[in-house]
C-alpha cells in the first residue's frame, strides 16, 4: 500500500451512533455549534501538512467525529471500512461545554485538538511535521501562507503561496519576486474565490516583457475554475 500525502481534513459529530460500528458521524451543527471559521481551521491545517508532505500512510483524508460518546479528550481510531482513502478518528467531547464557549475559545479549542489529535495518531517523523505546523500556526496564525509553486532561474526567483481565509479577506494568493541581480524582492496579492482555484489558474510561470505572467491549466475541469477569473493573470515589474 502506498503512502499518500495528507489531502484533506474535516470534522463530523455524533452521539447516538455507534462509533465501533460502520454507521457514519453528521456534519457539525445539530450537537455542537461551530463557528463559520472551523472549515477553514481545517483547511489551513491540512493544506500547511500538504505542503510539508505529511502522511498518515494509505489514508490521505482525516475525518475526526467529535462525540459524547467517549469521555473527553478520550480518542479512538475508527476502524470504519467506508473508503481506504479515509480515516475517522472519534475524539470525544462535552458538546454542553463545547457550545458554551465564545467563538474565538472554540476556534482556538479546535485547532489546538485537531493538532493533538495528528500528534497521538502520528509516527515520529510526521510529529515533526505536526509541530512545525503548530509552530507556524502558533506565530503567523490566520497569516499562514502555503507554499505552492516555485521557479527559479539564474536571475529572479517566483515563490507562490496562499492563505486560507486570513483576517478580513477572503483567500488569497502572493507572489514573491527575487530579482538576484539587484538583490530586491516585490509582492503581488490577488484574491482568490477559492484557495483551490489556485491550482486551475496556476500552471506554468514566466517573465516576458517586464511582466510575471500565470498560465492556467488547460483542461475541462480547469476551465470551470478559470473562467471565473481573467487570465493568464499577470504583473507588471518595477
Amino acid at each position: 500500500m502506498a503512502n499518500r500525502v495528507l489531502k484533506d481534513i474535516r470534522l463530523y459529530e455524533s452521539e447516538i451512533e455507534n462509533i465501533s460500528g460502520h454507521s457514519l458521524p453528521s456534519y457539525l451543527g445539530i450537537i455542537l455549534k461551530p463557528t463559520k471559521n472551523l472549515v477553514h481551521i481545517t483547511q489551513r491545517i491540512a493544506r500547511k501538512l500538504n505542503e510539508l508532505n505529511y502522511s498518515f500512510g494509505e489514508q490521505d483524508h482525516i475525518y475526526i467525529n467529535l462525540t459524547s460518546l467517549l469521555k473527553e479528550n478520550k480518542l479512538h481510531v475508527s476502524n470504519r471500512n467506508i473508503d481506504r482513502r479515509i480515516q475517522y478518528v472519534d475524539f470525544g467531547i462535552v458538546p454542553e461545554k463545547f457550545n458554551a464557549l465564545q467563538d474565538n475559545q472554540k476556534d482556538a479549542f479546535i485547532e489546538t485538538k485537531i493538532l493533538e489529535i495528528l500528534e497521538s495518531i502520528s509516527n515520529k517523523n510526521s510529529q515533526k511535521l505536526i509541530e512545525q505546523t503548530k509552530f507556524e500556526l502558533a506565530k503567523y496564525g490566520r497569516e499562514l501562507k502555503i507554499h505552492f509553486k516555485t521557479k527559479e532561474t539564474k536571475t529572479y526567483r517566483i515563490d507562490i503561496y496562499y492563505q486560507v481565509a486570513p483576517v478580513n479577506k477572503l483567500d488569497n494568493a502572493i507572489i514573491e519576486y527575487k530579482d538576484k541581480k539587484n538583490a530586491s524582492t516585490t509582492t503581488h496579492n490577488f484574491t482568490l474565490e477559492d484557495y483551490e482555484d489556485i491550482y486551475s489558474l496556476v500552471d506554468t510561470i514566466g517573465v516576458k516583457n517586464n511582466k510575471i505572467i500565470l498560465n492556467p491549466k488547460k483542461s475541462f475541469r480547469a476551465e470551470l475554475t478559470t473562467k471565473r477569473y481573467k487570465t493568464p493573470i499577470t504583473f507588471e515589474l518595477m
